[in-house]
């Protein structure tokens, strides 16, 4: 069977206000992302980085703008279809609790049709990736997991069946930051194999600069700035930017240390 190539996706001055609210939880947003590109969204709690996520998938619809996937008005798209073609994973993880980790990773492959035997080779190849073992974890229960293992099944069950567009919104948040930076460099592997277009919201700066082909800065709503890691660290286009990805002379000097070598081993 094969895999379906990339989306492209487009923002198109995409705003949203939520009911009763006195300001935009998003003002004019205009971005495009590129086939295979990973772009992280960076910004501080409420500045509308999830918001902005949901939109692609529609769990939250826009009152001005419009989002485009190859070109296409995603309104114009019916809504199971263009779900199944985007793979979606946040921190609080979503796994159905009566469903033991194969079932919850299956879901998407079955109402893809993909046969049993694909399935389930899928599904130790992605728990494996997420340095879980298949033999041991297949059969659990989300009651059996630690936070951190769940949140990894939810990594897993948004990658399986080799999304069109990846949706990732603080995947990491609930990992051991001893095992953090591993998973960080197995699933930019993944991505890059792949060549799955992915939008990755953070609020951690270094997971940001590490993981993104560019990094966007949004603030109470808005998109402030757009580029490369490189670019951000070299030349910070306003002062916002340059404090929050920046930060004070030494940490500056050790982002960009570990952007040089992120940029060796590419």
């Amino acid at each position: 069977m094969s895999v379906e190539p990339p989306y492209a996706l487009r923002f198109d001055r995409a705003s949203v206000r939520f009911p009763g609210a006195a300001t935009f939880a998003l003002e004019r947003i205009s971005l495009q992302v590129e086939p295979g590109e990973l772009l992280t969204i960076v910004g501080a709690s409420g500045s509308g980085k999830s918001t902005l996520l949901r939109c692609a998938n529609r769990l939250v619809a826009l009152c001005d703008g419009r989002i485009e996937i190859d070109g296409i008005d995603i309104e114009s798209v019916a809504i199971d279809p263009l779900r199944r073609t985007i793979g979606y994973a946040i921190q609080g993880v979503g796994l159905f609790a009566h469903l033991t980790v194969a079932e919850n990773l299956a879901l998407v492959p079955e109402a893809l049709g993909w046969p049993r035997a694909r399935i389930d080779t899928r599904i130790d190849e992605m728990l494996a990736r997420v340095r879980l073992d298949p033999a041991i974890y297949r059969k659990r229960l989300p009651r059996a997991l630690s936070g951190g293992q769940a949140q990894r099944v939810g990594i897993a069950r948004a990658l399986i069946a080799y999304p069109r567009l990846l949706l990732l919104d603080e995947p990491f948040g609930a990992v051991d930051p001893i095992l953090r930076p591993q998973l960080q460099a197995e699933l930019l592997g993944v991505l890059r194999e792949a060549h799955t277009t992915t939008l990755f919201v953070t609020h951690d700066v270094d997971e940001a600069l590490f993981l993104g082909d560019r990094v966007a800065v949004i603030h109470e709503g808005r998109l402030r700035a757009i580029g490369t890691p490189r670019a951000m660290l070299d030349r910070p286009p306003d002062a916002f930017t340059a404090d929050l990805l920046c930060g004070d002379a030494l940490l500056h000097e050790y982002r960009r240390d570990r952007l040089a070598e992120r940029e060796t081993r590419s």
